[in-house]
């Protein structure tokens, strides 16, 4: 029994940390799958565009309306995403309450409640994303700036849940610019 225990021991000791390992590298290989795509944001407040190192917005889906998502879902709607990545074409709200299977297949990505969002939100209206200390001032400009839109790069992961990974800024179209400016 002694001779078997010098063996096993160390075995004994070293499993959890092979099982932790591997618990690891299978979130981070899951983190890495999943579509991108490219939302528009609004809804800054001019007063606190940066809160640390962190962008907080609320995504401007295209075809949706900011009252047809509703706050606080707790996993009753999902967003149904039309177009091909990383393009959105349409968004249409459906409320996984009442299950419509004809709608899966049009669905070209489905972003689903997160219940650990960190916004304390459900993750499909809110967001926020980190920036660096270094980029922040210009990030604040951009952010002020009415004829720039701003554009998340997210990444919807298997689970259907919403990561986002990058924001950049692009003029806003003519049609949105502000009715009362000049040509």
């Amino acid at each position: 029994m002694n001779r078997y225990r010098r063996f096993f021991l160390p075995l004994a000791l070293l499993l959890p940390l092979v099982g932790l390992g591997l618990i690891w590298l299978l979130a981070e290989r899951e983190s890495d799958q999943g579509t991108e795509w490219d939302v528009p944001i609004a809804g800054y407040d001019p007063r606190d565009l940066l809160r640390g190192h962190y962008v907080q917005f609320r995504y401007d889906w295209p075809a949706v309306q900011e009252d047809e998502v509703p706050a606080w879902s707790v996993s009753q709607t999902s967003l149904c995403i039309i177009g091909t990545a990383p393009a959105i074409e349409s968004v249409e709200v459906q409320d996984l309450t009442v299950p419509d299977p004809s709608s899966a297949s049009v669905c070209d990505a489905t972003a689903n409640a997160n219940p650990w969002s960190e916004e304390g939100d459900d993750g499909l209206i809110r967001d926020r994303i980190y920036v660096p200390q270094q980029a922040a001032g210009d990030y604040e400009t951009k952010l002020a700036n009415a004829k720039l839109q701003g554009i998340v790069r997210i990444r919807i992961n298997n689970s259907g849940y919403i990561t986002p990974l990058s924001l950049r800024f692009q003029p806003r179209p003519r049609e949105m610019a502000d009715p009362g400016e000049a040509e």
